[in-house]
C-alpha cells in the first residue's frame, strides 16, 4: 500500500513538475480561480469530456478572454494569438454551414425528376377528368335540345286539344247551379241571361263608376297642394288677426285718451300702451292654435265641414284595407286639425304584421316616417307620446339614422322619456352609443333636464366639456352634481367637480362628495380622491378639512372610519389628527360607534 502512494505521489509530482514555476501569489490565486471558473461552467452545463462541443468551445474562450485581461504585458500577443484561432473557428463554422447548405440543394436536385414526375402524372390526370366532363356536358346538351324540339313539336296538338275542349260539355259543376240544374238546359239557359245582364251592368259601371288610378294620383297630388295652401292661408290668417287686434287696441286707447282730456302727452300714452301691446302679443301666441281652429271653418264654399272630415277619414279606411300603407300613412299624416295624427291610427298600423314587400319599411314606421316629413320645424309637432313611440319603432328597427334626422331637425316633442328611449337603445347597442348619447344630450338640453344632459356628456368621456356645461348652467345644484358622479363614477370627474374651474369656487366640497360615495357603494372612488389628495403635498389634506365648509366634522369622522376599514389606518389616523388638532375641536359622540371607531384606527 505505501508502494502504491508513493507511485500516486510520484505521478502528481510530475504533473506539476511540467508547469513552470509560478513564484507569485496573485499568480497563483488567478489560475486557481480560473481552472475553478472552467470546472464548474462544464459542471453546469454538462459538457462532455471528449470530443468537439460548442460549449466547452465558450468556455474556454471566455477563459482565454480573462487570461488576456489579465496578463497586461503579453495582452497584445495573446489577442492576436485569440483573434486568429476566432477566425480559423469562424471559417470552419461558415464551411460548414455552406457544406450543409449543398448537400440541401442536393437532396433538392435529386428529388427534383421525381416531382416532376408526380406533376405530369397529376396533370395526365386532370385532363382526362376535363375530358369526361367535357363529354358529359355534351351528351346534357344533346338531351336537352332534344327535349326541347319534342315540347316545340307537341305544341300545336295541345292547342288543338284545347280548341276542341271549348266544345265539349263542362265536366265540374257551374258555379250557382246545383248538378242537376247544370244538365237542364232551361236552367242553363235562363242562368246565361243572369250572366249578360251581369256583365253588361259590370261594363256600365266600369264606364261611369271607375277611372284609372292615374287619375287617382292627380287628385291626390291637387289634395295635397290644396291641404298645403290652406296651411299657409291659416298662418296668414293668424298673423292678421293678431295684427287687428293690436289695431284695435290701439284705437280703443287712442279713443280713452281723448276721453280724459288729454292729461298726459301723447307720445308718452304711445309709449305706455305699446308695452301692453307687446304683453297682447305674448298672452295671443299661446292660443293661436285654438283660433286656427275656429277660423278654418270659415270655408267658402260653405261646406260643410264634418262631411269633409268624414269623407277623409273614409279615404284612410279605403287605403288601409286595400294595403296602401305608405299612402295611407301619408293621408293620416296630412290630416286636418290632425284628427288622424293620434294614438288610434298609430295603433291601427302597429296591428299590422303581414305585410306585402316584407322587404320593405314596416307600415309603423312608414305611418311615423310620414308624420315626420309633413310638419314642419317646430309648428305642428306630434305629442310626447307619439314622438317617443316614433322614437322606440325606429330604434328597435336600427334606423338610428332617421332617428338623427328627426332629433336634429326639431320634428319631435322633446321630453326626459325621449330622451330615456334613446339612452337606453345606446346602451343595448354599444356601436351606437356615442351617436344616442348625443341625441340624448339635446333632447335632455331643450327640455331643461340638465342633470341628465351633463351625464350624457360625461358618458362619451367628454369631462371638460362637463364642467363647463355645468358652470354655464344657472340651475345645475349639488344634487345635480352628486346624480352625475353616480351615474358616470370616475376619478378624473370628481376630481374635476371638487377643484376651482377657472377663477370660480367648486360646485363640491371634497368632504360633501366624499360622504355622499360612502352610501352609494361607490366607497373605494372616494378614498382614492382623499388619499391622492393626502399624497400630493405636505399639509394639503389638513388645508382641504379645515377650509371645508360643506362637510361638519362628523361626517370627516365617518370618513376616517371607512379608511380604517379598508385597511388604510394611516390615512384614517392623519384625518382624525387633523380633525382633533382644531381648537374647539368636534369630539366625537361618546356611543358605540365612536369607540369602536377609535379602537379600529388606533390599535
Amino acid at each position: 500500500m505505501s508502494g502504491a502512494g508513493n507511485l500516486h505521489h510520484s505521478a502528481e509530482e510530475s504533473e506539476r513538475r511540467t508547469l513552470p514555476p509560478i513564484k507569485s501569489a496573485s499568480d497563483k490565486y488567478f489560475l486557481e480561480s480560473l481552472g475553478e471558473y472552467i470546472q464548474h461552467e462544464m459542471e453546469r452545463l454538462m459538457c462532455p469530456d471528449e470530443g468537439p462541443d460548442e460549449q466547452r468551445y465558450i468556455i474556454y474562450s471566455s477563459a482565454f478572454d480573462k487570461v488576456i485581461e489579465y496578463a497586461t504585458a503579453y495582452k497584445t500577443i495573446l489577442t492576436s494569438i485569440k483573434k486568429e484561432y476566432d477566425e480559423f473557428v469562424c471559417a470552419i463554422k461558415k464551411s460548414e454551414c455552406d457544406a450543409k447548405l449543398a448537400h440541401g440543394k442536393l437532396k433538392a436536385m435529386v428529388a427534383q425528376p421525381t416531382s416532376l414526375m408526380y406533376c405530369k402524372r397529376r396533370a395526365v390526370q386532370l385532363q382526362e377528368r376535363i375530358a369526361i366532363i367535357q363529354r358529359d356536358t355534351a351528351e346534357l346538351q344533346a338531351e336537352l335540345n332534344r327535349l326541347q324540339e319534342s315540347r316545340r313539336d307537341k305544341r300545336p296538338s295541345l292547342r288543338q286539344k284545347t280548341s276542341d275542349s271549348k266544345t265539349l260539355r263542362p265536366v265540374g259543376q257551374i258555379p250557382g247551379l246545383t248538378f242537376d240544374e247544370s244538365m237542364n238546359p232551361a236552367a242553363l239557359a235562363k242562368h246565361l241571361e243572369y250572366l249578360e245582364r251581369k256583365r253588361a251592368d259590370l261594363q256600365i259601371k266600369r264606364k261611369s263608376q271607375y277611372v284609372s288610378v292615374s287619375v287617382k294620383d292627380d287628385l291626390d297630388n291637387k289634395m295635397r297642394s290644396a291641404l298645403d295652401q290652406r296651411d299657409e292661408l291659416a298662418v296668414e290668417n293668424e298673423r292678421l288677426q293678431l295684427r287687428y287686434k293690436k289695431m284695435k287696441f290701439l284705437n280703443d286707447s287712442l279713443m280713452t285718451w281723448e276721453k280724459t282730456g288729454k292729461e298726459v302727452t301723447l307720445l308718452e300714452f304711445i309709449t305706455s300702451k305699446l308695452e301692453n301691446i307687446f304683453d297682447l302679443k305674448m298672452s295671443d301666441t299661446d292660443f293661436l292654435g285654438i283660433s286656427a281652429v275656429v277660423f278654418e271653418e270659415d270655408d267658402p264654399s260653405k261646406v260643410n265641414e264634418s262631411e269633409l272630415l268624414v269623407d277623409y277619414i273614409e279615404r284612410f279606411i279605403d287605403l288601409f284595407e286595400g294595403g296602401e300603407y305608405e299612402a295611407a300613412a301619408f293621408h293620416a299624416a296630412k290630416s286636418p286639425h290632425g284628427v288622424l295624427r293620434n294614438m288610434e291610427t298609430m295603433e291601427r298600423f302597429k296591428a299590422v304584421t303581414v305585410y306585402q314587400g316584407q322587404g320593405e319599411l314596416p307600415p309603423l314606421l312608414l305611418f311615423f316616417q310620414a308624420l315626420m316629413i309633413s310638419v314642419h320645424a317646430g309648428k305642428q309637432l306630434p305629442g310626447e307620446t307619439l314622438s317617443v313611440e316614433g322614437v322606440r319603432c325606429a330604434m328597435q328597427l336600427n334606423y338610428v339614422e332617421l332617428v338623427t334626422h328627426w332629433v336634429t331637425q326639431k320634428r319631435l316633442t322633446y321630453s326626459e322619456a325621449l330622451g330615456d328611449v334613446i339612452c337606453e337603445h345606446g346602451d343595448r347597442k354599444p356601436r351606437m352609443a356615442d351617436t344616442c348619447l348625443a341625441l340624448a344630450h339635446i333632447v335632455y338640453k331643450a327640455c331643461g333636464v340638465l342633470r341628465k344632459a351633463a351625464l350624457s356628456m360625461c358618458k362619451r368621456g367628454m369631462t371638460s366639456s362637463t364642467m363647463e356645461f355645468i358652470y354655464q348652467s344657472k340651475g345645475f345644484t349639488a344634487g345635480d352634481c352628486l346624480f352625475v358622479l353616480k351615474g358616470c363614477p370616475s376619478l378624473a370627474l370628481l376630481q374635476a367637480l371638487t377643484q376651482e374651474y377657472q377663477g370660480q369656487p367648486a360646485v363640491l366640497s371634497l368632504g360633501f362628495a366624499c360622504h355622499a360615495l360612502l352610501n352609494s357603494d361607490l366607497e373605494d372612488l372616494a378614498l382614492q380622491m382623499v388619499e391622492k389628495t393626502h399624497s400630493s403635498g405636505q399639509g394639503t389634506l389638513e388645508k382641504v378639512i379645515l377650509d371645508d365648509t360643506g362637510c361638519s366634522a362628523e361626517n370627516w369622522g365617518e370618513i376616517a372610519g371607512c379608511c380604517g376599514q379598508k385597511n388604510k389606518p394611516l390615512l384614517a389616523k392623519e384625518i382624525l389628527s387633523i380633525l382633533l388638532s382644531q381648537s374647539g375641536a368636534m369630539r366625537l359622540s361618546p356611543g358605540m360607534e365612536s369607540s369602536r371607531l377609535m379602537q379600529h384606527v388606533f390599535m
